[in-house]
């Protein structure tokens, strides 16, 4: 097995209390201190905690100049206070030694954020006793739990920060998987600890996790697809020597905002698919490899300059031999304001992708005949409740009820178990994601409400079937 080059910080934290903190807030960092010199597995000890305390995650520069610095970021957000104890360990061997600066960034729920850094922290491997220079033995890694599916297929949601409390509400609706998503970026090997730590967590809680995985569409532009593309097999070949369950190659690139404008084509991506997939099935053939979902469009009339409707699309990459590099071809379903069982009556005007089960038809037709399953990486509806107003561009679901978005998973998911067509996993768009701005209402999709609650859950457990 390759070895896994990862920077293990953990929000390595604070040597003082921030000024401008919250009434009541405590975040320091009590070791190591600044200025200090450091080796191997570092343990990070301290406080994190606010009664306003939304999340927090950690970065990490060595730029002298703060005021410009590129703060690169080192953790996933997480939310669960820490008193008097430790924060994390920072596996200084896998990284440069030289002078290294940690910020903590501190987002509370009224909007405001923390920043307290630790500067000066020297890592010193070269100069650290003999038994500090032992062959790294790898990271510690969860295994795989053992999960037993009671739906009628496998459900997962997509999750945007650790928190145990969500863990639970997702657990007791019967999801066995949670998604995230993975960026990558030439060079930078701390994506694979914010890889490692999802992973690890997710299988802590006892539930299976499927790593979405995309790249820049700038950075293939420049580099080139033949130079590019080895690059991230080998990015995502490391993360599969973590073990998650099931790994997506891409997301949405018959759109020119994920894709190259001038390269969008099937065929051109299913040479990425299949140097990543055999790169996959190298080092773990038991992950389950999934296609990219092409956003669901008429817009293009088939192929133009920006992108591919996703029909067109779904059809070049069947004739490219998509099925023979992928356990699953991705689909997305999110634009839903009528039941799942209804086929026909949208108000916008008649159109497959609006539909559940036309959608699903659409996906599957360039691949009549071929031994794949279909796995939705995206499915969801829209409400605005406990939000304001939708904005314009999703002023189509502003009479979604979140009572409706809860019933409409739950016969979605109950459609997908009997259809015909396989459907492997479907991943509920989304789980616990809280943003809401003007081009971007993601917390308006999430089934945990503002509120804490999560009536979607309670109606997906309703389909359980003990095994």
């Amino acid at each position: 097995m390759r070895r896994i080059f990862l920077v293990m910080v953990s929000l390595a934290l604070l040597a003082a209390v921030s000024a401008a903190g919250a009434q009541g807030s405590t975040v320091v960092i009590t070791s190591p201190q600044p200025n200090s010199e450091v080796f191997g597995v570092v343990d990070v000890t301290g406080s994190v905690s606010s009664p306003d305390l939304r999340n927090y995650s950690l970065e990490v520069t060595t730029s002298a100049d703060l005021s410009t610095a590129r703060w690169t970021p080192v953790t996933l957000p997480a939310r669960a206070p820490v008193q008097d104890g430790l924060i994390a360990q920072w596996d200084t061997s896998i990284v440069p030694d030289g002078t290294y600066t940690l910020r903590l960034r501190v987002a509370l729920t009224n909007g405001a954020t923390e920043t307290v850094v630790v500067e000066g922290i020297t890592v010193a491997n070269a100069g650290a006793p003999v038994q500090a220079q032992a062959e790294d033995q790898g990271p510690v890694l969860v295994p795989r739990p053992d999960v037993v599916n009671e739906l009628p297929v496998p459900v997962g949601g997509q999750m945007d920060t650790l928190d145990e409390e969500h863990a639970n509400l997702l657990a007791e609706a019967g999801i066995t998987w949670m998604k995230w998503q993975i960026p990558y970026t030439i060079g930078d090997a701390s994506l694979l600890d914010v890889a490692r730590d999802r992973i690890n967590w997710t299988h802590e809680q006892g539930f299976l996790v499927m790593l979405s995985i995309k790249g820049s569409k700038d950075e293939l532009a420049a580099v080139g697809a033949e130079e590019y593309f080895p690059l991230f097999a080998d990015f995502v070949a490391q993360i599969a020597d973590m073990h998650p369950d099931a790994i997506q190659v891409w997301n949405e690139q018959n759109f020119d905002r994920e894709w190259p404008v001038g390269q969008i084509n099937g065929a051109i991506y299913v040479e990425l698919l299949q140097q990543t997939y055999d790169a996959i099935k190298a080092v773990d053939e038991n992950i389950m490899v999934i296609t990219g979902a092409p956003g669901p469009t008429g817009f293009f009339g088939g192929c133009g300059q920006g992108g591919c409707d996703d029909d067109a699309y779904y059809a070049q990459m069947a004739r490219a031999g998509a099925a023979q590099y992928a356990d699953c071809i991705g689909v997305h379903y999110n634009e839903g304001i009528l039941p799942p069982s209804q086929l026909g009556g949208d108000p916008r005007g008649e159109y497959p992708t609006r539909y559940f089960t036309p959608m699903l038809q659409r996906a599957a037709a360039s691949f009549r005949g071929q031994d794949v399953s279909f796995c939705y990486s995206e499915m969801g509806y829209i409400t605005p409740d406990g939000y304001p107003p939708l904005p314009a561009p999703f002023a189509w679901g502003q009479n979604n009820s979140v009572q409706e978005q809860a019933d409409w998973l739950r016969d979605a998911i109950r459609i997908a178990g009997e259809s015909d067509i396989d459907v492997a996993l479907i991943i509920i768009f989304n789980a616990n994601i809280t943003r809401y701005v003007e081009d971007d209402p993601q917390g308006a999709f999430a089934i945990i409400r503002p509120d804490g609650s999560c009536p979607a859950c309670e109606t997906i457990a309703t389909l359980r079937q003990p095994q």
